[in-house]
């Protein structure tokens, strides 16, 4: 039998940002293999900039403001959905500072990726611990690179 393969990353980009799959997807694979997540794992991704963000912040957090990402952890029996994420690319341009918009998004995916995967930063050991996740993570996918 011939099970097609399911992308790990599905993109859904509601933008007119052309913006390459890819960047997520090796960044994913890096961080699913550190934190022993079965191999057939996959999130949901939306990119969007309409102020669609800013609605789904305020009606699942209770926040009326704009964001940069959004996480949603998935709980679907033998389903290996780790979650959703949702990024505001207008966000992120604002807020790149030196980074281009590329290595942008692929930090707010990995932050997202990281509070999916239950990691949080709401005390200091907790941020301290996230932080460092996400160091590690950018450090290997920077290595893989090279």
């Amino acid at each position: 039998m011939n099970i097609p393969k399911i992308n790990p990353v599905i993109l859904t980009n509601k933008t007119e940002e052309k913006i390459d799959p890819d960047i997520f997807e090796e960044l994913f694979l890096l961080v699913i293999s550190g934190e022993s997540q079965p191999s057939d794992s996959f999130v949901n991704l939306e990119l969007t900039n309409d102020g669609t963000i800013r609605q789904l912040n305020k009606k699942f957090l209770g926040r009326d403001k704009i964001t940069d990402v959004l996480s949603f952890t998935a709980d679907i029996p033998d389903i290996n959905l780790i979650g959703d994420i949702i990024i505001d690319t207008n966000v992120a341009k604002r807020q790149k500072e030196e980074r281009t918009v590329t290595k942008e998004l692929q930090i707010l995916f990995l932050h997202g990726l990281l509070h999916c995967l239950g990691y949080d930063h709401l005390s200091v050991t907790d941020k301290k611990i996230m932080d460092a996740k996400e160091k590690k993570y950018l450090n290997l996918l920077k290595e893989e690179r090279s």
